[in-house]
């Protein structure tokens, strides 16, 4: 009878420390998700050259329905420099521009928002998988994870992709109706249409879905027509713009295939030396380096004092091998979570290693964490699933859990607001900024766009916003003064 009410006593010690901290766990998401908003006019300091790209392709949009070259109302908003601006970003853009306006801490604002979407998603999508109070653990990753969130404090549109393949893992695994399939194809193709490499990523995906399910239910064929009639359709407008090469501009510069950059490291293009190139650029987005110390070698993706990877998410590799030892350890294999989850655990190991594919073909920046943010919903499924899978098995570990990921998150701000904002300058052209900041008179106006000439998106951006021109405004004059410019043979 004491045995009994002693195991009582324990279990219930048990249950009050997971509640304390679930507790502590949406407090600090709520806290820590919070401080996204926090000084977006000022954290990074200065502008991308990308982020006034999307102000201005924005206020075009919002105002007259054209992208920054005046082309109305596009399916890809044309970038002479970078990747052109996706429908997935340009439209919904236009709502929220007229509600908090178009400059560029506005748009890292909406860059936030869209990943909290994501984060919301992946809730909804641990849930229906492992229950809700792994799904918390799930958000607590995507919170502490420097991995979305530097480059998602930036006006870039690249994590709409992961946003939208989450979603439309949601309703994949919803439910086996056509509707909810059809919904998933469509959100799927939202995320192709999002980011490049998802392009290449988004079809293995839904390879690996197929093989996941296989044989795990009675096939029906009214849901797979759904699925696919959906995802073509949804995709046929693209098809034009590939087949003119226009979607393929920025890719064929920066390819492994691209002849200037064979021939800068002396290869001739064979395909052993592609390959080579490729394993070589692969295994560097694995080095100990770019995954737990020091993260992307760019200031615009990372603050270059944490790993990809945070502390909580190595935590759970750490997990997950302390399960792979126990399997050998123990006979009764079926209770191991590895074991457990075996198939899901490689369905997420294999699309996180997909997801590195599309960045391996690429031959600048590298390791480059925004060309494998497709990896990153897999990875936070991952480390969500670990840790819940322990604390599960030892209860004593829940306060531990709460801690690890509030320290992650901690470290990561403290980090991000103090040691940051002065590191990361230069890779934001602040002193565009601070030079037009400190314009008076219209001659200084003038000295400013001769100075800056080459700059064409900067300084409609500031004109825009400093001088209250309209995009057509901006833009014309720009082009003015580009005239005159080659008239005089100065540009």
């Amino acid at each position: 009878m004491r045995l009994s009410a002693r195991k009582f006593d324990l279990s219930l010690s048990f249950l009050m420390l997971k509640k304390v901290a679930l507790i502590l766990i949406v407090l600090a998401v709520l806290v820590f998700n919070a401080l996204r908003f926090w000084k977006l006019d000022t954290i990074p300091y200065g502008y991308h050259v990308d982020e006034t790209g999307s102000a201005d392709t924005v206020q075009c949009m919002a105002q007259i329905g054209c992208d920054a070259e005046l082309t109305h109302w596009p399916l890809f908003a044309f970038m002479q420099y970078g990747q052109d601006k996706p429908p997935t970003y340009i439209y919904p853009a236009i709502i929220w521009a007229k509600v908090f306006g178009t400059t560029v801490a506005s748009l890292r604002a909406y860059s936030v928002f869209g990943l909290l979407v994501g984060i919301i998603g992946l809730f909804f999508l641990a849930r229906l998988l492992w229950g809700s109070s792994a799904a918390l653990v799930v958000v607590l990753a995507a919170t502490c994870s420097p991995w979305a969130w530097v480059v998602t404090r930036v006006a870039l549109e690249s994590f709409f992709a992961p946003v939208f393949a989450i979603l439309g893992l949601y309703f994949f695994w919803r439910s086996r109706r056509s509707f909810d399939w059809g919904i998933a194809a469509f959100l799927f193709a939202c995320a192709m249409y999002s980011y490049p490499p998802a392009r290449m990523q988004v079809p293995l995906m839904i390879l690996t879905l197929s093989v996941y399910h296989w044989k795990q239910r009675p096939v029906q064929w009214r849901p797979y027509l759904s699925f696919g009639m959906v995802f073509v359709l949804s995709l046929i407008p693209m098809l034009p713009q590939y087949l003119n090469g226009t979607l393929a501009r920025r890719f064929n510069l920066i390819s492994i295939a691209n002849q200037d950059y064979l021939h800068s490291i002396g290869a001739t293009g064979t395909p052993w030396d592609l390959v080579c190139i490729f394993i070589h650029n692969y295994f560097l987005h694995l080095s100990p380096d770019f995954l737990f110390f020091t993260g992307d070698p760019s200031y615009v993706h990372s603050t270059r004092h944490l790993g990809t990877l945070s502390w909580f998410d190595t935590g759970a590799l750490v997990i997950f091998l302390v399960f792979l030892v126990l399997i050998f350890l123990r006979r009764t294999w079926g209770d191991n979570p590895v074991i457990r989850h075996r198939r899901m655990l490689i369905f997420l190991a294999v699309n996180f290693f997909i997801g590195i594919i599309p960045s391996a073909l690429t031959n600048q920046e590298l390791p480059h964490a925004l060309r494998i943010c497709g990896s990153w919903p897999f990875a936070m499924l991952f480390s969500g699933l670990m840790w819940y899978s322990a604390a599960e098995c030892l209860k004593a570990l829940w306060p531990l859990l709460a801690l690890v990921g509030i320290l992650s998150g901690g470290v990561l701000v403290w980090q991000y607001f103090t040691v940051y904002p002065q590191e990361s300058k230069g890779m934001f052209d602040y002193w565009l900024k601070d030079a037009a900041d400190s314009l008076k008179t219209q001659q200084d106006w003038q000295k400013f766009l001769l100075v800056f000439h080459r700059r064409n998106y900067q300084c409609m951006y500031f004109m825009e916003h400093r001088l209250g021109m309209t995009c057509k405004q901006a833009h014309d004059v720009w082009w003015q003064l580009l005239r005159e410019l080659q008239a005089r043979g100065q540009w």
